[in-house]
This record gives structure tokens, C-alpha cells and sequence, in this order.
């Protein structure tokens, strides 16, 4: 390929295939991580005339090799900590060779009192055929609004910034770090929180499937309404409890599609819960339309109210 090439008649015959490229590479990616993403990853073409323009103030040997972004992705997560699974997806993938060319965490290293720009970037080129360019980046949000901001206000500037805006900026990505850390704990707080809500949800399903495994959508009430009962250890008396009586799961069978009985998952819990705390159970029961189901449960338990 000679360098007097015209890069946008390039992308202009080839913008098809150059889309398709970036498509599979946002599809590989999305279909892990996709569920952590803020921003949608939506592959980009390189315009014509930006490209031409990119060509006229570099000097390439092979413009179609050489110029790394012909079309690009980013996928913006809400934290940091959420970015290294995709990273280890882009360097593990055996579709694309890649090369990172930014790395964040090895500036910091380098440069540890300097704060700027803040973004994974890498280059994917496909295994074999076409040898063009996919420049994927991977940033948090945070990192993004600054990466937005920076680009437009900063590095695409066609005149001087002043010394006193780089600072400014500076000072904000370095809050951003700050705030970030911050988010991470208070997420890694969230999450920990969660474990055994999270945990009694699917062994509940899993309890419940035999007669269907399904029917966890009354559980966020419950959980609401019992959040003391629902611990690590509550869990494990939970699961002796149901498999110690499969009397339960028959009830339930024999009734489904009545009431709380519709949702077996839920209705499990309720039975454990009715068990374990009589009295705080019909006390706190989120239900007042299915008051009877309740009291089914309790007869069926051999207990009062």
C-alpha cells in the first residue's frame, strides 16, 4: 500500500467491512461485560475527511496499517474496579491480536505527581486477512467526562490554553482519582451488604426447582420486611429447613398459581420465615391481601400466629 494513498477514498470503499470489524469486537466484548456499561458501545467509523486531514500531518508508510483509529470503540464503566474483566477480555480473546498503547496505571507509576489524561487504550487488528485497526478504549465514567472535556477544550484547541486551565484540569482528575476510590469503597461496601440477600435468592430458586424453580419476584419485599432473618447463617438453617420437610414443596405444588403460592422461590421463604419468628412474620407481613395464604402456611407448619 504506497503512502500517497488517499485514506478516505480508503474508508469510504471499505466502510463496511471497517464497521463490521468494530461490530464484532463491541459484540465479543459486550456479551461478558455488557451489563456494566454507561455509555453504549457503539463502534465509529473514522470520518473521511478527519482521517485526510490526520494524513496530511503524519507521515505514514502505510496509512491503512498506521493509522489506529479507522474505527474505534470505548466501553465506559461506572468504577475502576470494574475495569480489569474487560481488559483481560481484549488480552485473552484469541479473535484479535492486540497492543496496549495506554496504560494508566504504568503512567501513574512513572509519573506519580502528575495527573492527566486517564484512559486504557489498546489497538485490535484481526488475526489474519485485513490488517486495519480497531482502537478500543476503556475508562470509567469519571475518566470519560474528563477525557471529554480535556479533548475538546484542551488537546483540540487551535489556540494556546492557558497554563491556569491545564492546572484546573489537572486538580479535577485529580479528585476524579479521589472520588473514584471512594465510589469503589462504597460499592465494595454495597456488595458485601448484599452477599447473603443475594445468596438466599438463589437458594431459593434452587429449592424451588422442583416444582418449578421460579417465582423469586416477591423476594425484595420480603427481604425488606425480614432483614434481620437474612444472614449467611440464616441461609444454611434455610436450606436444612426446606430439605428436612418436603411435605413443603408438595403444598406448594398443590396450590400453585393461588396467591403467594404463584411465586414458590418466595413462598419457600416465607414458610422458613414463619418457622423461625411466628409472631414478627404475620406482625411484619408485606401482604395484607394474602393474609390467608399466610395463615395455610402456618397451618401447614402446626403453628399458631
Amino acid at each position: 500500500m504506497k503512502s500517497d494513498l488517499d485514506i478516505g477514498d480508503f474508508i469510504i470503499e471499505n466502510r463496511a467491512s471497517l464497521q463490521e470489524w468494530g461490530d464484532l469486537i463491541a459484540a465479543a466484548i459486550g456479551d461478558k461485560h455488557g451489563d456494566s456499561f454507561k455509555v453504549p458501545a457503539t463502534p465509529r467509523v473514522k470520518d473521511p475527511d478527519s482521517a485526510r486531514k490526520k494524513q496530511l500531518k503524519k507521515q505514514y508508510a502505510n496509512p491503512v496499517v498506521d493509522m489506529t483509529d479507522l474505527v474505534g470503540v470505548r466501553f465506559v464503566v461506572l468504577t475502576s474496579d470494574e475495569l480489569g474483566p474487560i481488559l483481560e477480555t481484549i488480552e485473552t480473546s484469541d479473535c484479535w491480536n492486540h497492543k496496549q498503547t495506554r496504560d494508566p496505571n504504568a503512567e501513574a507509576r512513572e509519573n506519580p505527581a502528575t495527573f492527566g489524561y486517564q484512559s486504557h487504550h489498546y489497538e485490535l487488528r484481526p488475526t489474519n486477512g485485513a490488517q486495519w485497526c480497531c482502537e478500543v478504549q476503556v475508562r470509567t465514567l469519571l475518566q470519560h467526562t474528563m477525557a471529554e472535556l480535556s479533548h475538546d477544550a484542551i488537546y483540540k484547541s487551535p489556540i494556546p490554553v492557558p497554563s491556569q486551565a491545564e492546572r484546573l484540569v489537572a486538580r479535577s482528575i485529580a479528585l476524579m482519582e479521589t472520588t473514584d476510590e471512594l465510589m469503589c469503597m462504597a460499592m465494595d461496601t454495597i456488595r458485601t451488604a448484599q452477599a447473603p440477600f443475594e445468596a438466599m435468592r438463589k437458594e431459593a430458586l434452587v429449592q424451588a426447582s422442583s416444582v418449578g424453580g421460579a417465582g423469586a419476584d416477591l423476594l425484595d419485599d420480603l427481604f425488606e420486611a425480614y432483614p434481620e432473618s437474612i444472614t449467611f447463617e440464616g441461609l444454611a438453617e434455610f436450606r436444612d429447613f426446606i430439605r428436612s420437610r418436603s411435605y413443603i414443596l408438595e403444598r406448594i405444588a398443590s396450590r400453585k398459581g393461588r396467591g403467594v403460592f404463584a411465586f414458590p422461590a418466595s413462598t419457600l421463604l416465607v414458610y422458613w420465615l414463619a418457622f423461625k419468628h411466628p409472631r414478627s412474620t404475620s406482625r411484619h407481613w408485606p401482604y395484607p391481601g394474602s393474609v390467608r395464604d399466610l395463615e395455610m402456611i402456618y397451618s401447614d407448619l402446626g403453628i399458631g400466629r
